[in-house]
Parts: structure tokens; sequence; C-alpha cells
């Protein structure tokens, strides 16, 4: 009796080693000097942005959505100037900690009776939402 399973297993063995020597995905190019530039002065002038709405926020000048939507500016901003998946994944982790201190002010403010219940029920999408990215951009390859 011919055991088949073996030329099986030793093909497979093959392709395995073979792929293990695969070279790893390009990293995204550099921006030239000039984009990185605007890149990055994009990613301040977002960074300020955000920082006015949560001041605005807690003052109640404005709502939760400003403060989302500046934030996921920032993140937009810092995830294009990624170079290294650690470092998108590090953009996608500082937007969640922002959703989450949103989320739990919202929640507080919402105790003593000044928040509406759709600020709560939007503070807690958008903080669902960024642990979806997060935990998406870890999975990617």
């Amino acid at each position: 009796m011919v055991n088949s399973t073996r030329p099986m297993a030793t093909a497979l063995g093959l392709v395995l080693t073979i792929l293990s020597f695969a070279p790893a995905p390009p990293e995204p190019p550099a921006l030239p000097p000039e984009v990185a530039k605007l890149a990055q002065g994009r990613l301040q002038a977002a960074l300020k942005a955000f920082d006015e709405a949560w001041v605005y926020y807690k003052q109640a000048r404005t709502d939760v959505f400003d403060v989302f939507a500046w934030s996921k500016l920032v993140l937009e901003s810092q995830a294009e100037l990624s170079q290294t998946k650690e470092e998108y994944v590090a953009a996608l982790g500082a937007h969640r900690d922002r959703m989450r201190e949103l989320d739990a002010l919202v929640k507080k403010v919402r105790r003593v009776g000044f928040a509406q219940s759709l600020d709560v029920a939007s503070a807690d999408y958008f903080l669902k939402d960024a642990e979806y990215r997060l935990a998406r951009g870890k999975a990617q390859q």
C-alpha cells in the first residue's frame, strides 16, 4: 500500500519553504520633500482645529460631531504620513483614544443632565467605529 499523503506533504513543505523566502511587500514610497512638507502642515492644522473643537465642546460651544470630524481628519492626515504599519496602527490608536475620551466626557455630562441623548448615541458610535478601524488596521497585512 502506497502512502499518498507523503508526496502531498512534501510538495506543501516545498511551497511553504519557497514562500518563506518571498520578499516582503514594498514600503510605500517616500513623499517628495515638498509634498511631505504640505502633508505635515495639513496634520498640524488638523491637530490645531481638533484641539479647538475639544475646548469648544467642553465649553458647550459645539457638539460631539465637530470633535469627531476633526479627530478623523487628524487620523487621515497621520495615516497619509505613515510609512509603516506600526505608524498607521499608532494613528488609529490615537484616534480611538480621542474617541474614548470624548465618549467618557459625553457620558459624564449626560449624568449631570446637560448632554443630549443623541450626543451619547453619537459618541458611542464614534468610539465603536474607532475601535473597529483599529482592529481592522491591526489585522491587515
